[in-house]
């Protein structure tokens, strides 16, 4: 048997339609003899080397070592990797000796090789059936991505299908691996594939700083809201509910204000969803949204809530919201899955799941992607300006604004405030939808590349922005009130699937099930804490077998993810990678000691809240 063969075996039970497509290229004339040997692809060869694995050449770059290819790519991997490292972005297949690396050190791989018949090529010259089966690798053809098929590669089709993958894996640490030689030969791709990482770097560390600052308090609104779980349903069961209907987001960007005046007018043509920020907004123009998305768990947003009341609203939130948002008086309460470990655990052990929402750092995300879910389009968004029109950040009746309104003074005027607040994410001008541009900043360029990667990923979904001065978002071209306002009436069929979703009185698991899951999730965090405080034990005797034994089963613990949530980084916890044996014991000695504290930390907390 071919190595080809072999190989697309192996990668038919992981990406049956890549393996497909690479099959149908050699089977087109690009296969020589014998089921894919020796794939002629005019731009790379094969070459011997002393080792006796192949290597290869590119247009005349070399893609790997002359001499012993296999040991350069475990060098490679190896400067890749830091102590955080769960996911490295290759840039460059080749013939498989990085990912191959990478995959034995652990490390989940997407690795992008820009051209089909160069990866079909690879896949004809060595056997790599072992990578190709492992779970941990994603392998992805540039020129067969949405947009790209049966043409030249696009560089954004490519960055949409990798932030899919990267976004399935969900890593908490992620690192750009690039082979120079593909760094030259395809300059423009390389240059996007490093911002995209860039993006994701920047907002592991936007989420490390947001955990460390708050990761306390989610893990105390969970056990506060645990036993809602079971009783309320979640927005899986409203999916498609909407099917055919416009729906109309209102953000709280400063122009959502332009919209106000219109409002009971698209109310009438449209489903109006609200994020909390614009709640106050929306209310104050006389108009109950037909749903409220409040997914930040901290206190302040909650305060978004304050003197609102919306009784014809539906809440859709998540587990971890404080909890005063779920007291509300609302139409109906739905949940989507929590983001967080503890509320997976929870979630999973009392009824359905709930449903997930797309998170992008915005509630205006979150919104956009429940609104796809219902079924909606196309979806229009007022509001969402994610930069500074006019020198504001947020709509005139918006907290944030009432609060710099409230605070200010002839000598500390409400205007150093909204300054300080624009000049504080590293601003920069950027294209605005109008034509000329608009002052953004990196925290916001970080929600509108989702909004653009989520644009493209769902060409089925239109999407349509109402803020003409607000940042240009590609994926999301800018519509006009008119057109709204053009729309037939809708309020009639829209109401009547409001009335039918309240009448089937949706619900989900016995009440009972949290508290029967939390007293199993005290148990095993006793458990854990136990083990731990065994495993410092083994790292001061120096018994490797032990601790083999001992890492093993914490690793199969049920609640090992709900210890580690409150480790914002691997690299903050135990330091940079060791070089000594005695310094692989002191870091596993920190690691132990955290992760009982941990659990000790977290027993507490669940202990008090139990459901009786």
């Amino acid at each position: 048997m071919s190595f080809l063969t072999t190989n697309l075996a192996a990668l038919d039970g992981r990406r049956p339609e890549l393996a497909a497509a690479l099959r149908n290229l050699a089977a087109a004339g690009g296969a020589g003899e014998g089921a894919g040997e020796g794939l002629a692809v005019p731009a790379l060869e094969l070459k011997p080397t002393r080792s006796g694995r192949p290597s290869a050449t590119l247009r005349g770059a070399w893609l790997h070592s002359r001499y012993d290819p296999a040991a350069e790519g475990a060098a490679f991997a190896d400067a890749s990797l830091g102590a955080a490292t769960e996911l490295t972005l290759l840039f460059g297949f080749g013939l498989g000796y990085a990912a191959e690396a990478l995959l034995a050190a652990g490390v989940a791989v997407v690795a992008v090789e820009p051209e089909a018949r160069v990866l079909a090529a690879a896949l004809a010259s060595r056997d790599l059936s072992a990578a190709l089966a492992d779970p941990g690798l994603t392998l992805l053809a540039a020129d067969l991505a949405e947009g790209c098929r049966g043409g030249p590669v696009d560089a954004g089709g490519v960055e949409a299908a990798v932030s899919a993958a990267i976004d399935g894996i969900e890593p908490r640490g992620l690192r750009l691996a690039e082979h120079p030689a593909y760094a030259r030969l395809y300059p423009e791709l390389a240059e996007r594939l490093r911002a995209l990482a860039g993006r994701y770097t920047e907002k592991d560390r936007i989420n490390e700083a947001t955990l460390k600052r708050f990761g306390r308090r989610w893990v105390r609104n969970l056990a506060a809201n645990a036993a809602l779980i079971p009783r309320l349903p979640g927005i899986a069961e409203l999916r498609d509910a909407y099917r055919g209907l416009p729906a109309l987001i209102l953000a709280a960007g400063p122009s959502l204000d332009e919209a106000l005046p219109y409002l009971a007018e698209l109310r009438e043509r449209t489903l109006v969803i609200c994020v909390d920020t614009a709640l106050r907004s929306a209310l104050r123009a006389g108009v109950e949204p037909d749903y409220t998305v409040v997914v930040d768990p901290q206190y302040w947003n909650a305060r978004h809530l304050d003197r609102c009341e919306a009784p014809g609203s539906a809440l859709v939130t998540e587990p971890a919201v404080w909890p005063a948002a779920l007291r509300g008086r609302w139409r109906a309460r739905y949940l989507c899955s929590s983001l967080y470990p503890l509320g997976r655990y929870l979630e999973a052990r009392c009824g359905r799941p709930k449903g997930a929402l797309g998170a992008g750092g915005s509630v205006s995300t979150s919104a956009w992607d429940f609104a796809r879910q219902l079924g909606c389009s196309p979806i229009y968004i007022a509001g969402l300006d994610l930069s500074f029109p006019g020198g504001h950040t947020h709509a005139r009746a918006s907290l944030f604004e009432q609060r710099a309104l409230a605070e200010g003074g002839r000598l500390k005027p409400a205007a150093d405030a909204l300054f300080a607040a624009m000049r504080g994410g590293r601003p920069y001008r950027a294209p605005a939808n109008d034509g000329g541009s608009v002052v953004s900043d990196r925290r916001l360029s970080l929600y509108a590349w989702w909004f653009e990667s989520r644009a493209a990923r769902h060409p089925e979904t239109l999407s349509r922005t109402l803020s003409r001065g607000g940042l240009r978002i590609p994926g999301l071209p800018l519509a006009e009130l008119a057109e709204l306002l053009a729309l037939p009436r809708r309020r009639a069929e829209i109401d009547a699937v409001g009335t039918a979703l309240a009448e089937a009185r949706l619900g989900d698991g016995p009440e009972a099930a949290a508290g029967t899951a939390l007293a199993s999730l005290l148990d095993e965090l006793r458990r854990v804490e136990g083990l731990c405080r065994r495993g410092l034990a083994l790292a001061g005797s120096g018994d490797l077998d032990g601790l083999a034994g001992l890492d093993a089963e914490l690793l199969a613990s049920e609640a090992k993810d709900v210890v580690g949530f409150l480790f914002s980084s691997v690299d903050e916890l135990v330091g940079a990678r060791a070089n000594t044996m005695e310094e692989s014991l002191a870091q596993s000695a920190r690691l132990y000691r955290s992760l009982a504290e941990s659990a000790r930390w977290h027993a507490e907390i669940l202990g008090a809240a139990e459901p009786s």
